[in-house]
């Protein structure tokens, strides 16, 4: 695909009061505004930069100077009809003068270049890539064809969107692409992500951090995921791609531990997910990855555990007790593929989930930051951390069971069913016994 294609940027002008008004109760009509302003710079600087592909602003004017962009941009007027109509009308201009075009809105500042190269290549073999939001929308819409109708009395700004877009197109006979998740900025909330990814990356939208600076106060992510990793390329790619998808989760942390596949390269795939490194070990790789979040709500969830689509809800339902410092979820053991023979003895080890005070950290244990700090983290033992840190929390408060279940791999238990059954139910009361924990660990086998 040597012929330069579009990259269209819709974007509205930033007047007080017409634009980014659900931004407008964190900071006000004019400090909307202003973050709206700067997120059309910051991405428009992005588009400008890419060398393979013309760009140009789509909006409900044709003056540059009302977009805060210079005289000679060249802008497209979107016109009349819902969003549907406005990006068809838009796309199909741009696929008149070339090959493909690609749709993006300007509230997704920051976006890596490397997404916009991930589309192009999607459309080198598929007619059409998405790039999906946690809301249920999506940030960038590419297509190499754009038949009549197809995007129109689609549902907007809905948490169907994106599964009601990527319907409408393979209705049509098009093959779609997806590319990795990313957010875009359109709530108070979304302010708090933003704020964690121009932490992690500083230069990424230098416009909108001058004006998260001086016009939005101190936010803090409301909850982080934290997910210590080992040789987990098998998993953590769907694991990454379903939290991005979740609402309610405001950071997500991978910490590795010195993986030796492709681990590492693959969660570099997930531009708003931080990376870091610390020792091997589960307790040490968890408490790295605490000690650099943002949330007032820390949920430690393992590679092959899966929480539910509404987990973040969960969360919030627990805490709102105040007598709950910390909670769980219920564990569902499931086989990965093929399915095992003997599928029903997996919840044996469920039981243990529904009964215990102490819960593991296959149930992904979520804790208030302060009770955290306070205890000092996970204690720094081979094994057993998550039960030693459980027990600790039960002596600041107790511990609330959310009404919903994950899903747990069951490969250690297929591996070992005697064994691992065995074990779910008697190292607790080993280790209250004083068999040390790196005895535990001696006898503990992981398996990947």
């Amino acid at each position: 695909m040597t012929e330069p294609g579009h990259i269209c940027v819709f974007a509205k002008p930033p007047v007080p009061g017409g634009v980014k008004t659900r931004l407008a109760p964190a900071m006000g009509q004019d400090g909307a505004a202003a973050l709206a302003r700067a997120f059309l710079a910051d991405t428009w600087a992005t588009v400008t930069g890419v060398p393979w592909a013309t760009p140009v602003i789509a909006s409900t004017t044709e003056d540059p100077e009302a977009l805060g962009v210079d005289g000679d941009t060249e802008v497209w007027l979107q016109g009349e009809g819902d969003l549907g109509a406005r990006m068809e009308r838009v796309i199909s201009r741009a696929l008149r003068s070339g090959p493909w075009a690609i749709a993006i809105g300007a509230d997704s500042p920051g976006l890596p270049q490397t997404q916009l190269d991930a589309a192009r290549d999607a459309l080198q073999e598929a007619d059409a890539v998405l790039g999906p939001t946690p809301d249920g929308g999506y940030y960038l819409l590419g297509l190499r064809r754009c038949p009549p109708g197809l995007l129109g009395e689609l549902p907007w700004s809905q948490s169907n969107t994106l599964v009601a877009t990527r319907r409408r197109l393979e209705e049509r006979g098009l093959t779609v692409r997806m590319l990795p998740p990313f957010f875009d900025v359109d709530e108070p909330r979304d302010l708090r992500r933003l704020r964690a990814f121009l932490d992690q990356f500083p230069d990424a939208a230098p416009h909108t951090r001058r004006v998260l600076t001086t016009r939005v106060p101190l936010l803090k992510p409301r909850l982080s995921v934290v997910i210590p990793v080992l040789d987990e390329e098998r998993r953590i790619e769907v694991r990454l791609r379903e939290l991005g998808a979740m609402q309610g989760i405001d950071e997500v942390v991978v910490v590795d531990g010195s993986s030796t596949d492709r681990t590492r390269e693959i969660v570099k795939q997930f531009p708003a997910v931080r990376l870091l490194s610390a020792p091997r070990g589960r307790a040490r790789q968890l408490n790295a990855g605490a000690n650099v979040a943002l949330g007032e709500v820390l949920l430690f969830l393992h590679a092959d555990v899966s929480l539910p689509v509404d987990a973040a809800a969960h969360v919030e339902q627990v805490l709102a007790d105040p007598a709950n410092v910390a909670g769980a979820f219920r564990t569902w053991t499931v086989a990965e593929d093929p399915p095992w023979l003997f599928g029903p003895l997996l919840h044996l080890a469920d039981l243990r989930s529904r009964l215990t005070r102490h819960p593991y950290g296959d149930q992904a244990l979520f804790v208030r930051r302060e009770v955290f700090e306070a205890l000092g983290g996970f204690p720094d033992i081979p094994l057993m951390e998550d039960y030693a840190f459980s027990r600790e929390i039960r002596r600041r408060g107790r511990i609330g069971l959310a009404r919903a279940r994950v899903h747990v791999s069951g490969r250690r238990f297929i591996a070992r069913p005697v064994f691992y059954t065995a074990l779910v139910w008697s190292y607790p009361a080993l280790y209250r016994w004083g068999v040390p924990p790196e005895m535990l660990a001696r006898w503990y086998h992981d398996i990947r």
